[in-house]
């Protein structure tokens, strides 16, 4: 049987008291200091919108692509079965004898005259009467169409209708192009902040004159410039065009392409933020060969 000193003998209550207050002192501090820091160092959360318009017109194949092209329709019309011309044709017919003509003068251009002149009978084929010839525009043909009546060319969404182009705004007070952004509020997500405040009918690009498409909801890059953080996100013009109003924050809005945007942003003194975004557009990093 063993004693112990009437000063290590405590109740547990007392115990459970005194641990309770130790650990609900340090819960309290830990819990202010990070309230504290937080609310002294939370950054700057910045939502921006990459808008887009998809190319109108299929790309112009090149020399080496209209070869390619080329040979391989030679190929595949000498490898395949002829048409059943009874099928899909009447017998003596204009589409048919136009059908003819088309066929011999392609034969003749992939193959030699000598070899096709006992091919086709040439009978009914010289008297067709010409097809209705339409109006051939050119590429940039609504382009100009726009610059003669509005005067302004980046502001068109004619332009380069091969290829895809972004719209960019331009800031009222320093003068410089970005993408169109604003700041997102507590408790509201991305896609809240662009759909309300920016493509919205009372956002930035006035969203009454403006029918867009937002892509999706998660961002598809970030840009990190010192404590902010800048989230973007992907979205098309549909139909419409942005119109700014006096009270906007910026002065004039641009559609150009992806060249163009790089020698923009390098010209302002912009080189970090387009080395920060240039992925999100499909440019990768050079690699210097060893």
């Amino acid at each position: 049987m063993s004693f112990s000193p009437k000063s290590l003998i405590r109740p547990t209550s007392s115990l459970r008291r005194s641990a309770l207050q130790r650990f609900s002192s340090s819960s309290t501090s830990s819990s202010s200091s990070t309230s504290s820091s937080s609310s002294t160092s939370q950054p700057p959360l910045i939502a921006s919108l990459i808008l887009s318009r998809n190319p109108l017109l299929t790309k112009t194949p090149n020399e080496l692509e209209s070869t390619y092209y080329s040979y391989s329709r030679s190929i595949k019309h000498s490898l395949s079965t002829p048409l059943p011309l009874d099928f899909y044709f009447k017998s003596g017919s204009l589409p048919l004898r136009r059908f003819l003509k088309k066929e011999k003068e392609f034969e003749k251009e992939i193959y030699n005259e000598r070899l096709i002149s006992n091919t086709n009978n040439n009978e009914g084929l010289d008297d067709i009467p010409p097809e209705t010839e339409y109006e051939i525009l050119e590429r940039d043909h609504f382009l100009k169409q726009d610059k003669e009546k509005n005067g302004k060319i980046e502001n068109s969404l004619e332009r380069f209708p091969e290829q895809e182009i972004f719209c960019l705004i331009q800031d009222k007070k320093n003068k410089k192009w970005n993408f169109p952004n604003t700041k997102v509020e507590k408790l509201e997500s991305l896609d809240e902040a662009i759909n309300s405040k920016i493509i919205g009918v009372d956002g930035q690009l006035d969203g009454k004159g403006l029918d867009s498409w937002l892509v999706t909801k998660k961002p598809i890059g970030v840009y990190k410039d010192g404590e902010q953080r800048t989230f973007f996100l992907r979205g098309h013009i549909l139909s419409g065009q942005p119109t700014l109003s006096p009270s906007s924050d910026y002065s004039s809005h641009a559609w150009l392409n992806v060249e163009e945007i790089e020698e923009r942003l390098r010209k302002q003194g912009d080189e970090k933020l387009w080395e920060g975004i240039k992925g999100m557009f499909g440019i990768g990093e050079e690699v210097e060969e060893v």
